[in-house]
């Protein structure tokens, strides 16, 4: 199998070929995206140092750690991470080359998600290789690293898709939920309502019945991707998963419940939930994806283990948290570019007229989404952000929503800074506070009070809407080819042209000629903003 994953595919490479996450190393060595750390490395915070420089680094490699200490002979011996801490093997994972812009990335993606397939069940799989039960159970054979110094120990669950079940209708969700090993058979939880599984907690907490989960590690990294990824309540991620690689995706009944999970994973751990806060246990600090330690040491929902079933030789794996700038997470590839194409899809969806671009930055930690439009009618922002606010990942997601025009390119933020800059008047309205919001209980601009989880349920924002569009409160005027704003200042093509020609001839040999028509990007906006539109001395007269 690992020999056909570099199997080309219109220049990228075949999804059916990656079934699992040794398919998925393999492609990364052939592709020089992988290195193994042989030197002993401590578990306690010096393997996150380690991976966090790889993932600051340009283009940073995968790693696969396969001596860490104290676990020289216990049955889990390595520890993957970083899988798709880049844009290139982001790209590798739903099967396109490297050479694919990011545009054209959001736009792939958005046609994946809408596909659908649904999994089938099989009755062996590599994961049942070995079971443990009872007093065999001991999570600290795992190499689960602590992560960050402040963390309120080591965090097991960083980039495990959880798998649960809705009680009433049967549908499986996957998510990606923080969880701390807090002894040696005992997983407490970060469980918020406004998660999936925390909307299945809630119906079974309401009839006094504890959820059955399965927390899954060592997988292909499509199948990550989207459990990380904030799907509609209506949706599987299974049938996602089977949709976009064309193929159903294998699963195997769990040893201890109904569940079933991915045949192909490397470990999976299965438990129950408790709903009585008696059996809570201690969960937090841990050092979240906005850059800040979030949560205080507090008691949660935890899970008690019943079951690990794991591949002969497990590859664990985990991933370093924590956004910063220059500090790039595999949470933040995974959240700007799913983020962005699933926001694209629910505007299109809603009705939201001339949605052109979708965009979050990877520095933004989920708090700021960016839309460009063509603007067709007044306050088109407003129902932009509206539609973008009503989404279930809302709850921790999209506090700032800045809406732009076709000629802003939401990927470079000097253009954007030059929008905010000269067309936002906070006086006419084009900044907009919406206040007394649910909101992430995870951003510590929100007074820690406002962010208590048992008490409320979600956290409290104030969102804010930056409408960076022409304002068309201001009235055209004739100077400006009746447009409300004078034309933008760029170069003809004719004046482009001539110095293009002529560049040796002033003696500029060796000085790189770079056109400056970066703003006027095509035709079509040309004529629809009029900005080669040169004002006659008339209407010069008639202005301002």
């Amino acid at each position: 199998m690992a020999k056909q994953a570099n199997t080309p595919v219109k220049g990228g490479y075949d999804l059916r070929a990656v079934k699992d996450l040794r398919d998925w190393i393999e492609l990364l060595k052939s592709e020089g995206q992988f290195r193994e750390v042989k030197a002993k490395v401590d578990w306690d915070c010096e393997l996150a140092t380690i991976a966090r420089h790889c993932l600051s680094a340009k283009n940073g490699p995968a790693l696969l750690f396969s001596d860490i200490k104290d676990h020289e002979k216990t049955w889990c011996k390595k520890l993957f991470t970083n899988s798709v801490g880049s844009y290139d093997r982001f790209k590798m994972a739903f099967g396109l080359p490297a050479s694919t812009d990011l545009k054209t990335l959001v736009i792939k993606m958005r046609e994946a998600y809408r596909k659908r397939l649904a999994p089938k069940e099989v009755s062996k799989a590599p994961l049942k290789q070995n079971i443990l039960k009872s007093k065999d159970i001991n999570i600290f054979d795992i190499p689960v690293p602590k992560w960050h110094s402040w963390d309120g120990g080591r965090f097991i669950n960083t980039f495990s898709p959880v798998v649960t079940r809705d009680p009433d209708v049967g549908r499986y969700n996957m998510g990606i939920y923080r969880g701390m090993s807090a002894d040696r058979d005992h997983i407490s939880n970060l469980l918020a309502p406004s998660q999936g599984w925390g909307e299945h907690f809630t119906k079974l907490r309401s009839r006094r019945e504890p959820m059955k989960v399965a927390y899954v590690y060592g997988c292909n990294p499509l199948l990550t991707i989207l459990a990380a990824s904030a799907f509609s309540r209506m949706d599987s991620e299974y049938d996602i998963y089977g949709g976009i690689v064309g193929e159903p995706l294998e699963l195997v009944k769990c040893e201890t419940s109904d569940i079933l999970v991915p045949a192909s994973a490397e470990m999976v751990i299965e438990g129950t939930v408790s709903y009585d806060p008696n059996d809570f246990m201690m969960e937090g600090p841990f050092a979240e994806h906005c850059g800040y330690y979030g949560g205080a040491s507090s008691r949660k929902p935890t899970t008690r283990i019943d079951c690990i079933t794991f591949r002969d030789d497990p590859i664990y794996q985990g991933s370093c948290e924590s956004i910063r700038p220059g500090w790039p997470t595999e949470d933040a590839y995974i959240t700007s570019l799913s983020s962005s194409a699933l926001v694209w899809n629910h505007l299109e969806q809603s009705g939201v007229a001339g949605v052109t671009d979708v965009w979050m930055n990877l520095d933004g930690p989920f708090f700021m989404i960016y839309v460009q439009i063509r603007q067709s009618y007044r306050h088109q922002a407003k129902q932009v952000a509206s539609a973008i606010w009503g989404m279930s990942f809302a709850n921790w997601a999209f506090k700032n929503v800045f809406v732009v025009e076709e000629d802003i390119d939401l990927r470079d933020p000097g253009q954007l800074e030059w929008a905010f800059c000269t067309r936002v008047n906070p006086a006419m309205g084009d900044i907009t506070i919406f206040d007394n919001h649910f909101g992430s209980v995870l951003d510590p601009s929100t007074p820690f009070e406002e962010r208590d989880l048992a008490k409320f349920g979600s956290g409290k924002w104030a969102r804010c809407l930056i409408d960076a569009t022409r304002n068309w409160d201001l009235g055209v005027r004739p100077a400006w080819n009746n447009q409300v704003f004078p034309p933008v200042v760029v170069l003809s093509k004719e004046e482009e042209a001539l110095v293009r020609r002529r560049w040796d001839e002033y003696g500029l040999t060796g000085i790189t000629y770079e056109p400056r028509m970066e703003i006027d990007k095509n035709e079509e906006l040309k004529q629809r903003y009029s900005y080669n539109a040169r004002p006659t001395p008339e209407n010069v007269k008639k202005g301002e």
